[in-house]
């Protein structure tokens, strides 16, 4: 379920969802959920706010040749 509201800008939403791939593809991890933080998921950025996000995520699991 992906639950973008329209008052963010679009191309924010694109800069925030490559970033979040980026972090998938170089730490080979996969992004379970992902939200906005800051002073604007609390609706009082200012002018020179940057873009704040908080995600969990899920790493594929590492079997030792002792756990085999």
């Amino acid at each position: 379920m992906r639950a973008v509201p329209a008052s963010l800008d679009p191309d924010v939403v694109a800069q925030v969802d490559a970033r979040l791939d980026g972090v998938e593809l170089e730490h080979g991890v996969r992004i379970g959920w992902a939200v906005e933080s800051g002073s604007r998921a609390w609706g009082f950025p200012s002018p020179d706010s940057d873009d704040d996000a908080r995600f969990l995520y899920v790493r594929r699991a590492h079997v030792s040749p002792s756990q085999r």
